[in-house]
């Protein structure tokens, strides 16, 4: 009798731990899964600031800029209007 309830024990474990395997092979597969979709919404992201930078870029192109200045009332700075401004310096520290 002391056999068979070892024999049940050994295969309820046996199932449970079978169980517990089959449920990390499907966490597993799904990770995969996700990971997959991460990198592709990764590339696709990185490709739309990709194609943002070089749009921002465009924009900012001199050429554009003054092509673009006149619908906003902008002209180009007549003379005295432009002021240079030194950036502060730290003072050095004296010890």
């Amino acid at each position: 009798m002391k056999s068979g309830h070892l024999l049940t024990a050994n295969l309820a474990l046996a199932m449970f731990l079978g169980l517990g395997l089959v449920w990390v092979n499907i966490e597993r597969v799904e990770l995969a899964y996700d990971l997959r979709r991460l990198e592709l919404e990764s590339r696709e992201l990185r490709s739309l600031v990709d194609k943002l930078e070089m749009e921002r870029n465009n924009l900012g192109a001199p050429y554009n800029l003054r092509r673009k200045a006149p619908e906003f009332g902008l002209r180009p700075a007549r003379t005295g209007q432009i002021r240079r401004v030194e950036a502060a310096r730290p003072e050095p520290e004296v010890q």
